[in-house]
Formats: structure tokens, sequence, C-alpha cells
């Protein structure tokens, strides 16, 4: 989420750092691709003012996440740290947090999940300029958080079908 987030920031085109089979294909022209790939880079902009910051309780998922921001092209714009959600306090003026914690499906059990939901609710407080966005399939998950969200969305994250909780009042 974060290295989408410093991707989109800074209006670098998706696959930009990739090639596709289809560049090589006879019936497209090898110069419209050139050219295509020079205006995106053109239109990258480098004087966008993010700066983005994760943490993940697992040093092994923050090794991963700096090698692929590496690989993405924004390892400059993001720090990565390794710390558990209960030393969450948000720094600065304004942020927006975004996560995907554990369901209780692949990690965790569902009772171990709903303990963090409820720790991140303790954590996670109203603060003018912060906003939280919490991607889960838990339809206890309000009660869990302890407040309603202040808007909610439907989708899925692979097959799972999830809600985005956005607390942003």
């Amino acid at each position: 989420i974060l290295i989408e987030s410093a991707l989109k920031a800074l209006n670098i085109a998706p696959g930009s750092k990739r090639s596709f089979a289809c560049e090589r294909w006879s019936c497209l022209d090898a110069d419209v691709w050139r050219a295509e790939r020079e205006r995106a880079q053109g239109m990258i902009r480098t004087d966008a003012a993010f700066e983005g910051f994760g943490s993940d309780i697992s040093s092994e998922n923050i090794a991963v996440a700096i090698e692929n921001a590496g690989k993405a092209g924004v390892a400059d714009r993001l720090t990565f740290v390794t710390r558990d959600v209960k030393d969450f306090a948000p720094e600065g003026e304004r942020g927006i947090v975004i996560c995907n914690p554990p369901y209780g499906e692949r990690l965790l059990s569902v009772n171990e999940a709903q303990a963090i939901y409820r720790l991140m609710g303790s954590r996670f407080k109203r603060r003018p300029g912060f906003s939280y966005s919490i991607i889960t399939p838990d339809e206890e998950f309000e009660r869990s958080f302890g407040r309603k969200a202040d808007k909610r969305r439907k989708l899925y994250n692979g097959m799972i079908r999830c809600q985005l909780y956005m607390y942003f009042k």
C-alpha cells in the first residue's frame, strides 16, 4: 500500500520499471514504446512533497518492503521500521494511516486479530489532520476497534470480501 501510494504521489506510471512481452511483437512499432516510456518519465513529479512511513512487527516483512521499494524506484521517499502497533504514535501535524492487519484467516486466529483491532482502536486516536483506514473482512470490526467508522467501502483483497473502515472526523 505504501509503495503504491508513493508511485501515485510521484505520478510514476505502473509497470514503468519492467518490460512487457508485447514490446517484442513485430506488429507494434518499437519507437512507439520508446516514445511512451519517455513521455511517462517526463510526467514523474520529482517535486512532490511525499514521504511515507511503514511499519510491521515482522523484520522479514520490512526487509521485503525495502527491497520492493527499491525495485519500484521510490526507496528514497519511504522509511520502514520494525514496530508493533502497540508502539504506534502519530508524528507531525498531519498523516494518513492505511493498514491491512491480520484477519484471523491466514495469520493468527480470529480472536487474536480482534485483539489487534482493539489495540489499534486505543492507539489510533482522533486527532486533527490525521485519518485512519483499515482493511478487514471482520463484520464486527467497529465493535472491536471501539467506534463506528466515518465511512465504509466494500472491496476485495484477493478473493476475500472486505471492508475499508475510514476514520477522519
